[in-house]
C-alpha cells in the first residue's frame, strides 16, 4: 500500500544526499591549504575513496574499475610532475585511506564518524613517526604549506588595497592559518572520508548515502580532547605545546561548530516547515557567519551536556 510513497521518497533521498556530498566537498576544498595544482589536493579525497572501493568492493566490477582509475589518474602525476608538496598530499591521502580501511576492517559496525576519526588519528601518528625518523619531511611540508598560505594571502591583501581593516584581518589570518593548518587538514580529512563513504554507498545502491546534517553528533567523551588542548595552551611547557594545544583546540572547536550547526539545522527544520523560509534561514546564516559560527560553537558545546535534540527523537547520524 505504501509503495508509491517509497518510489517518490527514493529519488528525493538520492538528490538530497547528493547535495550534501557537494556541500561537504566544498567544505573540504575550503579547509585544505592552497596547493600548487588541484591534483595533489584531490588525492586527499580520491585516494581514500579508491582504497575503500578496492578493499571492500573489489568483487563489484564498477567499483573495481573506478578504484583503479582513481589510483592511476592521481598517482600518475607523481611521475609526470613530481612536485614535493603535491606528493606529500598524495601520501597523506594514502595514509588516511589506509587508516580508514583498517578502522573499517577492525570495527565495521562503528559509525562513519568514529571510523573516520580513527583513520585521521592513525594517519597523524604515522606522519609523526615518519617525521621523527626523517625530520626534513616535517620541515619541508611545514615550509611549503606556509609559503602557499603566504602567497595566497599576499594576493588577497593586494586585492584589498585601500581597505585597511580588511587587510589587517587578512594579515592576521595569514599568521593563524600558518600555525593552525594541521587542524584544518584534519577537519578536511574527516570530510574527505565522508565523501568516500558517500561514493561507496551509492555504488552499493544506497539512496540516502549521507544522512542529514541535523542528525550529526558524536560521543561526549571527545570533550576531553578540548580540555587537553586548553591545558597545553595555558601550561608553559614550550613553544611546541602552544602550537599543539592550539591545533587541538582548533580541531575540536571545528567539530563542535559542526555539531552546533546540526542543532541549528534541526531547529530550522523543526520550527520552519516552508522551503522558502528554510532558504531564508540558510542565507541569513551565511551572511551573518561570524554570529552563526559563534552561536554554533555555543550550541555544539551545550549539546554535549543538554542533548538538545533528544527530546524530540532526533537520531544520531552514525551509519
Amino acid at each position: 500500500m505504501h509503495a508509491p510513497d517509497t518510489e517518490i521518497s527514493a529519488p528525493n533521498d538520492r538528490r538530497l544526499s547528493f547535495w550534501r556530498a557537494v556541500a561537504l566537498a566544498v567544505l573540504v576544498v575550503a579547509l585544505l591549504p592552497p596547493g600548487e595544482t588541484a591534483f595533489g589536493r584531490l588525492a586527499v579525497t580520491g585516494l581514500p575513496t579508491a582504497a575503500y572501493l578496492l578493499a571492500f568492493q573489489w568483487r563489484r566490477p564498477i567499483s573495481l574499475l573506478l578504484g583503479l582509475a582513481i589510483v592511476t589518474s592521481l598517482l600518475a602525476g607523481a611521475f609526470v610532475d613530481p612536485r614535493p608538496l603535491e606528493n606529500l598530499w598524495r601520501g597523506w591521502g594514502i595514509l588516511i585511506g589506509g587508516g580508514f580501511v583498517v578502522a573499517t576492517a577492525l570495527a565495521p559496525g562503528r559509525g562513519v564518524f568514529v571510523r573516520s576519526l580513527t583513520a585521521v588519528a592513525l594517519a597523524g601518528a604515522a606522519f609523526s613517526v615518519a617525521g621523527a625518523i626523517r625530520p626534513e619531511i616535517l620541515s619541508t611540508f611545514d615550509g611549503r604549506v606556509t609559503a602557499q598560505y603566504n602567497q595566497f594571502f599576499f594576493l588577497v591583501e593586494m586585492g584589498l588595497e585601500g581597505m585597511e581593516g580588511a587587510r589587517r584581518v587578512a594579515t592576521a589570518m595569514r599568521g593563524l592559518t600558518g600555525a593552525l593548518y594541521p587542524a584544518l587538514i584534519g577537519l578536511a580529512s574527516l570530510g574527505a572520508l565522508g565523501i568516500a563513504t558517500y561514493v561507496a554507498r551509492r555504488l552499493e545502491g544506497v539512496e540516502s548515502a549521507l544522512g542529514p546534517l541535523r542528525a550529526f553528533r558524536f560521543t561526549d567523551h571527545l570533550a576531553w580532547g578540548l580540555v587537553i588542548g586548553l591545558l597545553l595552551l595555558v601550561v608553559p611547557v614550550g613553544a611546541w605545546s602552544v602550537r599543539a594545544g592550539g591545533n587541538i583546540v582548533m580541531f575540536m572547536g571545528g567539530l563542535y561548530v559542526f555539531r552546533g550547526l546540526a542543532v541549528l539545522a534541526w531547529l530550522g527544520t523543526t520550527v520552519v516547515s516552508s522551503g522558502w523560509w528554510i532558504a531564508v534561514w540558510i542565507v541569513a546564516a551565511v551572511l551573518f557567519y561570524p554570529v552563526t559560527l559563534g552561536t554554533a560553537l555555543v550550541m555544539g558545546l551545550s549539546d554535549t551536556w543538554l542533548d538538545l535534540r533528544s527530546g524530540l527523537g532526533v537520531e544520531a547520524n552514525e551509519k
